[in-house]
């Protein structure tokens, strides 16, 4: 199927104190992404709704080249094709007025029963999806750097109801903020994020009791996000 693109112009709230975009924002950007490019090919929210399933996010890798600024226009391109019977990928790259890219994304998709909670073939719906497993983010993550100390530190919070997507349970983009907010700053890597992966493992909901532990060592950080004893997301950040 043809690329789908939007053009958007980097709005305040979207953006740090340095003007620049936040991280989380273009998590944001690449779940608008995926719902305006399905909904146009009529299998969005209303038809998974329809038919009894959501779309729930599996994990995500997105690489950072350059943070857009407040006020920028960029523009959005994304595609999807199936990955597995299971798995849907759908890629997104932002770029700007000249063309060059900013960011980009990877991300791996399912459909999931909306009572059971369990996966759904994508064969069992009337999804026609071509092949797409290539990835634009072919590199793999680097080591850890063996001879840098490891560095830890734990938190805990409350998740809160304002993180309640519409699917009924907690934003994919909120674990990345809880893990950036709660990294305590004597030991966060020098830099910014300039790739993150997240790999989602379950559902979390509103007044749930979640622990993040921290490790850093070098320029990278892991974050797991656990509770109960299940661990919710696990976070790997390049930092540079």
């Amino acid at each position: 199927m043809e690329d789908f693109t939007l053009t958007h112009k980097i709005a305040s709230y979207e953006c740090s104190a340095d003007l620049l975009l936040k991280p989380e924002c273009f998590l944001h950007m690449c779940q608008e992404m995926a719902e305006s490019h399905a909904s146009t090919l009529d299998f969005g929210y209303d038809w998974a709704i329809r038919s009894g399933i959501i779309w729930v996010e599996l994990s995500g890798d997105f690489e950072f080249t350059r943070r857009p600024r407040w006020k920028e226009i960029v523009t959005l391109r994304t595609n999807t094709g199936k990955a597995s019977p299971l798995q849907a990928h759908r890629f997104v790259e932002m770029t700007d007025a000249e063309g060059n890219v900013l960011a980009k994304a990877d991300l791996y998709w399912a459909l999931i029963d909306i009572n059971t909670r369990r996966l759904v073939p994508l064969k069992r719906t009337s999804l026609n999806l071509e092949e797409l497993s290539e990835s634009i983010i072919p590199n793999a993550m680097p080591d850890m750097p063996a001879d840098r100390p490891e560095q830890s530190a734990t938190a805990s919070l409350i998740s809160s109801r304002r993180d309640i997507d519409f699917n009924g349970h907690i934003n994919n983009s909120a674990y990345l903020i809880w893990a950036l907010d709660t990294l305590p700053a004597d030991i966060t890597p020098a830099g910014e994020p300039v790739r993150i992966r997240i790999a989602f493992k379950h559902e979390s909901h509103a007044n749930q009791p979640i622990s993040i532990a921290h490790i850093v060592k070098g320029n990278r950080s892991t974050h797991n996000l656990t509770s109960g004893e299940e661990t919710r997301a696990l976070i790997d950040i390049l930092w540079a």
